[in-house]
């Protein structure tokens, strides 16, 4: 038996995970933020996957918003084991809440000039570090093996 967890914070929305063992779908990780799976014995090559391909345009292109984390796996011959997942940019993300927060606070209360420069900076910071780490977005470790 092969459990997959996802490990979030009370924060963080409870959003459907795509599940892939050799790139084949297996399931999803959803409101109980758990999958269980009965995988036979053997290696496995498995993806974590929220997101995916979006259409642009009539001719059928489409871009790839999705994040992801592929991590190679041993199943047991006997007995279970389990897998958990996590956010592994939990600090980048609540800094952006909080930016997020004071941009809509912008809003309605006057800023300084200084604050647009530091948020339009962060911001692009981080959509670039997002970009360059949507493929090991998550960090994917063993909980127990029995």
């Amino acid at each position: 038996m092969l459990i997959i967890r996802h490990i979030r914070h009370w924060y963080e929305p409870r959003l459907p995970h795509a599940v892939f063992l050799d790139g084949l779908y297996a399931g999803m990780v959803g409101k109980d933020d758990s999958l269980r799976l009965d995988a036979p014995h053997g290696n496995y090559t498995l993806k974590i996957q929220l997101g995916g391909r979006v259409p642009i345009g009539k001719n059928g292109r489409s871009i790839d918003v999705s994040v992801s984390t592929t991590k190679h796996i041993e199943v047991p011959a006997n007995g279970n084991v389990e897998y958990a997942f996590r956010d592994r940019e939990r600090m980048w993300n609540i800094l952006f809440d909080i930016d997020l927060v004071m941009w809509v606070v912008s809003w309605f209360v006057p800023m300084p000039r200084i604050y647009k420069i530091l948020s339009d900076a962060f911001f692009v910071m981080w959509l670039v570090r997002f970009v360059l780490i949507r493929k090991k977005y998550y960090k994917i470790e063993t909980i127990q093996q029995h």
